[in-house]
């Protein structure tokens, strides 16, 4: 099984297909090279023994006697090629060495006039020669020239050794380099692999040491990055998980604790009774916005976040939620103002747009424990403006960047003691931006945050 995994690995897949197309290329270029070396060597050996052959010819010319042919024949002595002297019938009548049988197979028939030089075999793999043929003046005779094959039979042996060496040598070569070099490719993927592997165990954060900017690097970067947002995401889970379990538990505690006195009739007087059942009711409230709140985060999942536009009164829609929140901000000791100046009607969800107010007036309650919120709306360079601002607590620099994502909150103890579950911002955005809006925040530690949003007219 190791064994089948090994051979299955991408490095020994991409090293057999590097190898295979390298021994491919190294294949058909030797035979290239090996058929235009053959090709030039035997088209040397047919052009010298022509030219000799015309040379001789040349010297015979007018002096085919016994001095002259013994002279060519002298020049041949000791040489690799053979010269053969023929009358016009074809007779012998000077060799540099005995005729053998291939060599008569190929003079020419009686009669057969040339009136220039020809290479008459040129077949070196079947036969024993290359041999050309020259005329002697007008049709006084021919001279026979005759390379043996045998030599370049056995040059093309040796040429092949010596390729085969040189292929065997530069194949190993290539393939310890290619072996090399697709471990280094695929190491990075290897790593990745290991991550993920880890990542699918829940280790999501892991570490993958890559080099560069190419397209392995960035898949290594991106699935860092991914881990961390699983990391992130993992660790805000748990985060609402507690947050959910622990805003349910207080409400319900309250709710099962003072539920159980009244029904046992275990209160003095009706104004008890009546207190007793305030806080059954604010409890139930806060439990149905907590409930609210993740039915709101469900719909912007699942892509059923519908707009019913209509164009309103922008003000009127501030003002409503002033009217309706300001009950709590007196009862806190706070103090709320408001500057609107006028504002055309603009084409939103007026219950979205609602929603939007009241969280963010609501979160501005919440942290802040003395001075004011206040209330801006304008126009400005074709857009509406809208910010809210306290003087609360403020919100650390390092966590501006998060604080509209899905359950963050900030400093977990402090958003134990205002409660929450780290949507209210998150759906707030997701509304401002579903009509094509932009939220921002500017916020110092101590001295207040104001949220912007920005609406088209």
């Amino acid at each position: 099984m190791k064994k089948f995994k090994k051979i299955t690995s991408i490095s020994t897949k991409l090293g057999l297909l590097f190898s295979g197309i390298f021994v491919l290329l190294l294949f058909i270029l030797g035979s290239i090279l090996y058929g235009v070396f053959i090709n030039m060597f035997s088209d040397y050996v047919k052009q010298d023994l022509l030219v000799r052959g015309y040379n001789h010819a040349k010297v015979l010319e007018g002096q085919l006697n016994k001095e002259t042919i013994a002279h060519v024949i002298r020049m041949e002595k000791g040489a690799t090629t053979k010269v053969v002297i023929t009358n016009p019938n074809q007779s012998v009548i000077g060799s540099s060495v005995p005729l053998d049988e291939d060599m008569k197979n190929h003079l020419l028939s009686k009669g057969q006039v040339l009136k220039k030089g020809l290479i008459v075999e040129s077949d070196w793999k079947n036969h024993d020669y290359i041999i050309s043929v020259s005329p002697i003046g007008k049709n006084e005779g021919y001279v026979y020239m005759y390379y043996p094959a045998y030599i370049i039979r056995e040059i093309v042996v040796v040429l092949n050794l010596l390729i085969l060496m040189a292929s065997v040598g530069v194949i190993l070569l290539a393939f310890g380099f290619i072996g090399i070099l697709s471990r280094r490719l695929t190491k990075p993927l290897l790593l990745m692999k290991d991550a993920t592997n880890k990542m699918s165990l829940g280790r999501y954060q892991q570490k993958i040491p890559v080099k560069g900017d190419d397209e392995i690097a960035q898949l290594g970067k991106s699935i860092q990055s991914l881990g961390e947002q699983l990391q992130y995401f993992e660790d805000s889970r748990n985060d609402f998980l507690a947050a959910v379990s622990h805003e349910l538990r207080t409400p319900l505690t309250y709710i099962k604790g003072y539920s159980d006195i009244l029904m046992k009739g275990m209160y003095k007087s009706s104004e008890e009774q009546k207190q007793y059942l305030q806080i059954i009711n604010n409890e139930a409230k806060r439990i149905s916005f907590l409930v609210n709140d993740l039915f709101e985060m469900s719909k912007l999942q699942v892509n059923e976040f519908v707009l019913d536009r209509e164009y309103s009164n922008i003000n009127q829609i501030i003002e409503k939620v002033i009217t309706n929140l300001q009950p709590e901000i007196l009862k806190k000791g706070l103090k709320i103002t408001s500057n609107l100046q006028e504002i055309p009607l603009i084409s939103v969800d007026p219950k979205r747009i609602e929603q939007v107010f009241y969280n963010l007036v609501e979160n501005a309650l919440k942290y802040t424990q003395q001075g004011e919120i206040s209330i801006l709306a304008y126009v400005e360079k074709g857009f509406v403006k809208i910010k809210v601002k306290d003087t609360g607590i403020g919100i650390p620099k390092s966590d501006l960047t998060k604080i509209f994502d899905r359950f963050y909150r900030v400093e977990q103890s402090r958003a134990r003691q205002t409660g929450g579950t780290g949507l209210g911002l998150y759906v707030v955005k997701q509304i401002v931006e579903a009509h094509e809006g932009e939220i921002t925040v500017d916020s110092q530690e101590n001295k207040g945050s104001t949220f912007t949003i920005t609406l088209k007219i």
